[in-house]
C-alpha cells in the first residue's frame, strides 16, 4: 500500500517565493500542499517569528521533488516570476535601443511587486556572494532600485548613475572616498550601451568594477565585456534595425513601452 502521508521538504518566511516553488513543483505533476499561508498572508508581521510556510508533496515523492528544488536554476524561477507578474509581452516594441523586437520584458511589472522584487534581488546577491566589491552601483531608472535592494541583501554601499547633457555620471551628493571596487546591477540587457557607459563613467573616477549582474540577458550571453558578467536569465531575444523590421512592413502597430500605452505615429 502506498504511504501518500504529506511531509514538509522545505520552509519559507516569503509567501511570494513560497508560492513560487509550489508552481513550478505543479508544472512537474506534484501534489502541492503550503500549510500556514493564510496565517502567514493576514498577519505577516508577528506570524514570521512563530510559523514558517511549509511546503509539503506526499511522501513518496519527497526525495525527487527535493532533488528538482535543489537542481532548480534561477532561470527556472525567474521566469516563472515573470510569468506570473505578466511582466513577458508580444507585439512590435522599439527597444531603448531603437531596435524592434515581437517581445518585451516589462520590468515595472516585477518592480512594483517588492516581494517579486526581493527574491530577485536575493538571488542577485547569492550569484554576486564571491565576488570582492564594497559598493552596487545601479544606472537611472530601472537598475536603481534593484541596485539598492541586493546591497541592501549583501549589506553593502549603493549609489546611482544619471544621464545629465546626454552624459552618464554618478549622482551628485554621493561620498565615494571609501568606494574602491564595484558591482553593476542592470535589470534588462540588450545592446550593452546603458552598461558601458557606467563601465566608462566609473572608470574615469578610478573606481573598479568587479562584476556586472543583469536580470535579463537578451543577447543570450553574445554580449561580452571586460569583466565578468552575472545573468539571472540569459534568453536570446531577436532584435531587428528598423529599416529591417517585417512587423513594421506588415503594418503591425508599434509600442514604446514606458512612455505611452498608444501606438507610435510613423
Amino acid at each position: 500500500m502506498t504511504d501518500n502521508t504529506m511531509v514538509t521538504i522545505a520552509n519559507y518566511t516569503n509567501p511570494f517565493e513560497a508560492e513560487i516553488a509550489k508552481s513550478l513543483l505543479e508544472d512537474f505533476g506534484f501534489e502541492v500542499v503550503l500549510l500556514n499561508e493564510r496565517m502567514m498572508s493576514m498577519y505577516s508581521s508577528i506570524a514570521g517569528d512563530m510559523y514558517m510556510i511549509e511546503l509539503q508533496v506526499t511522501s513518496d515523492k519527497e526525495a525527487e521533488a527535493k532533488r528538482i528544488l535543489t537542481e532548480l536554476e534561477d532561470s527556472d524561477y525567474l521566469n516563472r516570476i515573470l510569468t506570473s507578474e505578466s511582466a513577458l509581452l508580444d507585439g512590435h516594441f522599439q527597444l531603448t535601443s531603437g531596435k524592434h523586437s515581437s517581445k518585451y520584458i516589462e520590468k515595472i511589472k516585477l518592480l512594483q511587486n517588492p516581494d517579486a522584487t526581493h527574491n530577485i534581488c536575493k538571488r542577485m546577491a547569492e550569484r554576486l556572494a564571491d565576488y570582492d566589491f564594497d559598493c552596487v552601483v545601479g544606472p537611472a531608472y530601472g537598475g536603481i532600485v534593484l541596485a539598492f535592494q541586493t546591497a541592501y541583501v549583501m549589506g553593502k554601499s549603493f549609489l546611482f548613475t544619471q544621464r545629465i547633457d546626454g552624459e552618464m555620471s554618478i549622482r551628485s551628493g554621493f561620498d565615494l572616498s571609501q568606494v574602491k571596487k564595484v558591482a553593476i546591477i542592470e535589470d534588462i540587457l540588450s545592446t550593452g550601451g546603458s552598461v558601458n557607459e557606467v563601465l566608462t563613467c566609473l572608470q574615469a573616477k578610478g573606481v573598479e568594477v568587479a562584476v556586472i549582474g543583469v536580470i535579463v540577458d537578451r543577447s543570450g550571453g553574445k554580449l561580452q565585456f571586460d569583466v565578468p558578467l552575472e545573468s539571472l536569465l540569459s534568453v536570446d531575444i531577436p532584435a531587428w534595425e528598423a529599416e529591417d523590421c517585417e512587423l513594421c512592413k506588415a503594418g503591425v502597430p508599434l509600442y514604446r513601452p514606458g512612455s505611452s500605452d498608444k501606438p507610435i505615429d510613423k
